[in-house]
């Protein structure tokens, strides 16, 4: 196979190279049983090899993502729990500070989200990310050393976490594209989403423990939170650096031999995806990315889902029940936990029940939490309400912030499975954008003197939540019609160019 440096790697290339192809087809007709035990586990009653294939991408690969993640979020949320449980007054923050160590954190994960990737687009994704998780741990107990008038020290570190965690997330949503189908996708990326909220309901109940735990200790104890997530992201780094797989076509990973390559392989080749992963960014080529809707649409589409999560995000629920409520640490602490939980389990069986019907219904789920997300605002921004109905509007917009991330970016993943760069580009623009505007707007609308009503913040949200809303239905529209175009082109005679060679989401 004779091909130019650098140049794009189409499947019809790869198919006409001499790699060895494997059949992976299954003839044999699902049972109703077979149909049940494949929403459960989409491996069940492929073939054999596959079978084998996806276990071990299962294990590995989502427990080292899952865990990295955990810690990401854990170590990202651990200020806000840190806030009402002695921060506050540790630090006299009576102004913004809280929305200044925030800002910071979001600048620094803007400034380095597009350097970040453009490096794991290079380089070995397995010590790469693995360092990173290893580097947040220094930096979190660098935060321990900081006393009541070294707030200064705090902001820096939290400009440096930011800064170092930005390539993070958008880099194992990439790599989890590379390696699953548009009918698996979905639920590994809420999994993976999963464990991001799994950090944010244990971080409160595990403060809770803390405080009962270390009350007689020199060292304050919301201080021991920071020195709880540095002792557990060490080892998550360095297991990291065993297993992560990185892509299908560079992974050098232990535990897939030759077998389980070549099935990797075969499903990028079904997929129509391009298997070449490690192309040099240049200017032609990112100038080419903004000829289609992608770059556009969907950055803003997660910039409203971003920003509307703030709703819970911010200390909204939990400053509500401390000031408003005058309930006790051990509940203000524990109660949010159980909005996440309901949040988890209904994520988990929405993207379930989404793949199993293939994977493509992604703008339903999109448009449901905006939906939630309009009603649950509306209703904490007129107030005066019901206390019941309070309640409601918490974990109204609590919920769903569990399952569009992972729908977004799996929508993206499944579009762009064709063009590796772009795909790569687009889930890193998609990311950044909405850190953007996270830098300032909280400031003005989530004004900490504002607690707990945040008018001004609430209003806010259900705005942004409605523009989410007409981004979600713009996006349906460009991908039902470019679905159309691609099949028209697919129809046409061999003599005319193949549809993945032509662009058929041009503007």
């Amino acid at each position: 196979m004779s091909i130019k440096k650098d140049d794009l790697i189409t499947t019809s290339e790869i198919d006409s190279a001499s790699s060895q192809k494997i059949d992976l087809s299954v003839d044999k007709p699902l049972t109703r049983k077979d149909k049940i035990l494949s929403l459960l586990w989409d491996g069940y009653k492929k073939d054999p090899r596959e079978q084998r294939f996806l276990l071990k991408l299962d294990f590995f690969l989502m427990s080292s993502s899952m865990l990295g993640y955990f810690i990401k979020n854990l170590n990202q949320s651990n200020v806000t729990t840190a806030y009402v449980n002695g921060m506050k007054e540790y630090y006299a923050m009576d102004q913004n500070q809280y929305n200044y160590m925030i800002t910071l954190w979001t600048v620094g994960y803007t400034l380095g989200a597009i350097p970040s990737n453009i490096i794991l687009h290079r380089v070995s994704a397995r010590y790469y990310l693995g360092g990173l998780e290893i580097i947040w741990a220094v930096l979190t107990l660098l935060m321990v050393a900081c006393g009541p008038d070294k707030i200064n020290g705090i902001y820096a570190i939290r400009f440096l976490m930011g800064f170092l965690e930005a390539g993070y997330f958008p880099g194992l949503e990439y790599l989890l594209g590379s390696w699953f189908s548009p009918g698996e996708l979905s639920k590994r990326s809420s999994y993976f989403a999963c464990s991001g909220i799994a950090a944010s309901m244990i971080s409160g109940p595990l403060q809770e423990s803390i405080l009962k735990g270390f009350s007689e200790s020199k060292l304050e104890p919301f201080k021991w939170m920071f020195v709880f997530d540095a002792v557990i992201s060490v080892p998550v780094g360095i297991y990291t650096m065993f297993v992560d797989p990185n892509t299908p076509s560079t992974t050098t990973a232990f535990y897939l031999n030759e077998t389980d390559k070549q099935v990797a392989v075969e499903r990028r080749r079904q997929m129509k995806a391009e298997l070449k992963t490690r192309h040099k960014y240049n200017w032609a080529r990112i100038k080419e990315f903004f000829g289609t809707w992608h770059i556009y649409v969907f950055p803003v589409l997660f910039l409203c889902y971003n920003n509307t999560c703030a709703a819970i995000s911010q200390p909204t629920f939990t400053t509500w029940m401390k000031q408003d409520l005058k309930l006790p640490s051990s509940q203000y602490n524990t109660y949010p936990s159980i909005l996440y939980g309901a949040g988890i389990a209904l994520t988990l069986v929405f993207s379930h029940v989404h793949d199993y019907f293939g994977g493509t219904y992604n703008y339903v789920l999109v448009g449901l939490y905006f939906v939630m997300m309009i009603i649950g605002s509306s209703m904490l921004a007129a107030w005066d309400i019901a206390r019941p109905a309070h309640w409601a509007a918490y974990f109204i917009v609590g919920m769903p912030t569990a399952w569009g991330q992972p729908q977004i970016f799996s929508w993206v993943n499944r579009l762009l499975f064709g063009n590796d760069m772009k795909r790569n580009f687009t889930v890193v623009c998609t990311n950044t954008l909405a850190y953007v505007t996270g830098a300032w707007v909280p400031i003005l609308v989530w004004n900490a003197q504002d607690a707990p009503r945040y008018p001004i913040g609430f209003r806010y949200n259900a705005g942004l939540a409605s523009l989410g809303l007409v981004m979600t239905v713009t996006a349906w529209y460009f991908t039902a019609r470019d679905a159309k175009r691609k099949a028209l082109l697919e129809s046409q005679p061999d003599e005319v160019e193949p549809a993945h060679l032509v662009s058929s989401s041009s503007l």
